[in-house]
């Protein structure tokens, strides 16, 4: 019997889809999301080797949507936080597992913390969820866009306020970190909400 937290997922996913189905109209906007659909899910043994590699155990929610989907494959934004309503929603694709790892090589592989490019000042900014790193080997991307960016990143070392295996995002130009969600549940909430109020989509 399925938990109550993976019925709600799987219920947002499927709402994701649809929306992505009424909402691409341009011919190869949609060829990348009949790809999409035909895409293999990641394995519990897939996910649990993943956790083993870099010492973290993956929120139940974010699990479940890899179960269905091992990412969306370049190229296809699937996810949309921010707020639609202002005009800042920011388009996301979602990486595979072997993706993620591929890019943990070079991003976020070591940690270095905002003091050494930022003032004190410009530190009070971050939000109080996370703590004052500009690049941390505890933070996971597994969403970017075309061209690298922007990522969304799950957290596995938040401060007392934050909340284990949070959603942040790193922007760059000026590279700075942002508090997104408590999780990945909330995110897909949020993306979705988005979606709904968005025209056709385009990149």
């Amino acid at each position: 019997m399925k938990s109550k937290p993976d019925v709600i997922v799987e219920a947002l996913r499927e709402e994701l889809d649809q929306l992505l189905d009424d909402k691409i109209q341009d011919e190869e906007i949609r060829s990348l999301y009949d790809e999409y659909l035909l895409m293999k899910e990641a394995s519990d043994d897939d996910l649990n080797q993943f956790e083993k590699v870099y010492g973290i155990r993956l929120p139940s929610d974010f699990r479940t949507f890899y179960r269905s989907k091992d990412g969306s494959g370049y190229g296809l934004h699937i996810l949309y936080p921010g707020d639609a309503e202002k005009g800042r929603c920011t388009p996301f694709y979602l990486m595979s597992l072997e993706e993620i790892r591929e890019t943990k090589l070079y991003f976020c592989e070591v940690d270095e913390k905002l003091e050494e490019h930022y003032s004190a000042e410009d530190i009070s900014h971050l939000d109080p969820e996370i703590k004052p790193f500009l690049f941390h080997t505890s933070w996971i991307p597994f969403a970017t866009i075309a061209g690298g960016s922007l990522y969304l990143m799950l957290d596995f070392d938040p401060t007392e306020k934050g909340t284990y295996g949070q959603i942040i995002m790193y922007v760059h130009d000026p590279d700075f970190v942002h508090y997104l969600a408590d999780t990945f549940t909330d995110l897909l909430q949020m993306s979705n909400r988005n979606l709904k109020m968005m025209g056709e989509i385009t990149y």
